[in-house]
C-alpha cells in the first residue's frame, strides 16, 4: 500500500483540505505518506508552493484561500513526490484565465516521466494538455485519439477565414453584412470549385467550412486563391481544421440519436442487391453466407451513416466488401423461434455486428 501511495497522485473535483491546516502543513503531511525522506520535505513543499504561487500564502490556513487557491493547493498535492500516475479533475476550476494557464504550465512540465489523466469540460483545456483524447458521452467512451486525428475524423471539415483589404481581421460583426464585387466573386469562386458557401460574412471577412471530402481539391483551389487575391481584393486566407468543441458537440449529438435509435433497425442494401437488417448506429457489418476457403469467417462493410432533415441517423452508404480479420470473434444475432418471428425473418436477413474496437483496435 504505501508504494501504491508513493506511485499515484490524486486532484479530485472537490478540494479535500483542512481549513485549519495551513498550505505548507498540508503539503508536509502528504510529503510525509508518499514516503519522501525527511531531510527533504522542507525544500520539496517550498518548491510545490513556489510552483503554484503561493509561496505567499504558505503559511495561511486553507479555510482563508479563496476557491483559486484552494485548486492550486490540491494540484500541489496531486504531483508532490514525484508519483508516476495522477489523476486530476478539473483541476483549473475557478481559476482566473493567468492562473489557469499558469497551471497549464505546470501540468505540462509534470508529464514527462508520467502518465497523467485528466478530466474536464474545457476542450481548449483538453485540446492544449493532452497527447490523447477520449470523449465520453451518455456515460460511454466514444472516442479516443490524438486532436489532430478526432478532428479528422469526427470534425466537420476545414474552416476557411478569408480577410478582405480595409477590413478588420478577427471575428465578424454581425451587423456589418455589406456586400462588395470582391466579396461576390470569392462566394462564386468557392461554390464554384468547392460548391460551399459561406457560413458567417461582413465587408472585411468570410468564413467557410469545407467538408473532408473536398480535401485532395484544397492544394490546387488555394493555390489559384492566393494567385488571385490582388484580383479578390484578399489581404489574408487562413485555414485550419474545425474546433475540438464541434468535434464533441458532433459525437454528443450522435450519442442522443443512437439513444433514441436504441432497439432500432434499418436496412442496409449492399451492391449485390441483397437488403441486411442491422442495428442503427452499426458501423461493422458481416454479410451472412460470405464465408470461403480464402475468407473463412466471412466478408464484412463498414456502413456510413449520417442524419437526415428531422435528424434522425440513415445510412448514406457502405465501403467495398473486405475480408473479416481472423482475430474477429462474431456473436450470432438473436433469434426468434416463434413461428411469427420465422416467418418474418425468412424475408429480412440479419447482418451480424461486429465489435467496431475489434477492428479498429487491430488497424491501430
Amino acid at each position: 500500500m504505501s508504494n501504491i501511495r508513493s506511485m499515484i497522485g490524486v486532484c479530485p473535483q472537490f478540494d479535500i483540505l483542512w481549513d485549519a491546516l495551513s498550505g505548507q502543513e498540508h503539503l508536509h503531511i502528504f510529503a510525509s505518506i508518499k514516503g519522501l525522506p525527511p531531510g527533504l520535505i522542507k525544500e520539496v513543499v517550498e518548491k510545490s508552493l513556489a510552483e503554484v504561487k503561493l509561496t505567499q500564502a504558505t503559511r495561511m490556513r486553507a479555510g482563508s484561500y479563496s476557491g483559486g487557491m484552494k485548486r492550486r493547493l490540491s494540484v500541489a498535492i496531486a504531483l508532490i513526490g514525484e508519483p508516476k500516475l495522477v489523476i486530476l479533475d478539473e483541476p483549473t476550476t475557478g481559476m482566473d484565465p493567468i492562473t489557469r494557464r499558469h497551471v497549464w504550465d505546470i501540468i505540462e512540465d509534470a508529464k514527462k516521466g508520467r502518465a497523467i489523466i485528466l478530466t474536464t469540460h474545457s476542450m481548449e483545456e483538453a485540446d492544449i494538455l493532452s497527447d490523447r483524447i477520449g470523449i465520453m458521452a451518455k456515460g460511454r467512451l466514444r472516442c479516443i485519439g490524438t486532436s489532430i486525428r478526432l478532428k479528422s475524423r469526427f470534425g466537420t471539415g476545414f474552416i476557411a477565414n478569408v480577410s478582405f483589404s480595409g477590413g478588420t481581421n478577427g471575428t465578424p460583426d454581425r451587423e456589418d453584412t455589406l456586400s462588395t464585387p470582391q466579396h461576390e466573386a470569392v462566394k462564386q469562386f468557392f461554390k464554384s470549385r468547392l460548391d460551399v458557401v459561406p457560413t458567417e460574412e461582413n465587408k472585411s471577412f468570410l468564413t467557410f467550412i469545407i467538408p473532408h471530402a473536398k480535401e485532395k481539391l484544397l492544394t490546387d483551389f488555394f493555390a489559384e486563391l492566393q494567385d488571385r487575391d490582388k484580383e479578390f481584393g484578399i489581404s489574408d486566407i487562413q485555414l485550419g481544421l474545425t474546433t475540438l468543441e464541434e468535434v464533441f458537440l458532433n459525437i454528443a449529438r450522435q450519442a442522443e440519436l443512437e439513444e433514441v435509435a436504441e432497439g432500432s433497425s434499418a436496412t442496409l442494401t449492399l451492391n449485390t442487391g441483397v437488403s441486411l437488417q442491422i442495428p442503427i448506429g452499426a458501423r461493422f457489418v458481416k454479410i451472412p453466407g460470405t464465408e470461403s476457403s480464402e475468407n473463412p469467417i466471412g466478408t464484412m462493410v463498414e456502413v456510413y451513416w449520417d442524419q437526415d432533415d428531422s435528424g434522425r441517423l440513415c445510412i448514406s452508404g457502405h465501403s467495398p466488401d473486405m475480408p473479416i480479420p481472423a482475430h474477429v470473434q462474431l456473436i450470432d444475432p438473436p433469434t426468434d423461434t416463434s413461428s411469427r418471428g420465422f416467418l418474418r425473418k425468412r424475408k429480412q436477413i440479419q447482418g451480424i455486428v461486429i465489435d467496431p474496437a475489434q477492428i479498429t483496435g487491430a488497424s491501430s
